[in-house]
């Protein structure tokens, strides 16, 4: 019997019978079943910690601009965006805030976006923090380094990110100082 006529009994043997060919579906199936639900999730969970943040940065602006914080210093601000922000994770160590001044006539859009922490190197970023003046306009942005949950998946491996420091989460936010009388 030659090879090509043995590997024609084989293969009629296997057509014919049907065993496994549930197995064979699901192995095939269920690693990319997985692979969307692991991705479902990812932006979910993306969007919900981005939805915090602009709502806990709203919120700690709120509480500035309606003089209910005493000392507007970075921690104080830092410890009140990230009460608001209670999805995030490791909110504190991971959030660098930027607080700065305006000229609203001719208002130029800043040169950087928002800073972020190199967390690979443990750098603060030299920003500007000034609690202002009365009737001036101040601009509020900040940004929190998140890690990705599965970084293996479509989300995870397409979402720009940098080395030891994740995917930069940025809120920006706007408020005019009240005058003190």
């Amino acid at each position: 019997m030659s090879i090509l006529s043995r590997l024609k009994h084989t293969t009629r043997f296997f057509a014919k019978d049907d065993c496994g060919s549930a197995t064979m579906e699901f192995s095939v199936l269920f690693p990319i079943f997985v692979f969307i639900l692991m991705g479902g999730y990812e932006i979910g969970y993306y969007t919900v910690s981005s939805t915090m943040l602009d709502r806990g940065l709203d919120m700690a602006v709120r509480d500035v601009r309606l003089g209910l914080m005493e000392d507007v210093d970075l921690p104080t601000l830092k410890n009140s965006v990230c009460r608001y922000a209670t999805y995030i994770r490791n909110c504190e160590e991971n959030i660098h805030i930027a607080l700065e001044p305006v000229v609203a006539s001719g208002f130029v859009i800043p040169s950087s976006y928002a800073e972020c922490i190199d967390r690979a190197e443990d750098v603060t970023p030299a920003t500007t923090f000034s609690d202002g003046d009365e009737n001036e306009l101040m601009l509020v942005r900040a940004c929190v380094n998140i890690d990705p949950i599965f970084p293996t998946t479509w989300l995870g491996a397409q979402l720009e990110s940098y080395e030891g420091s994740g995917i930069a989460m940025v809120s920006t936010a706007a408020f005019v100082n009240e005058p003190n009388t």
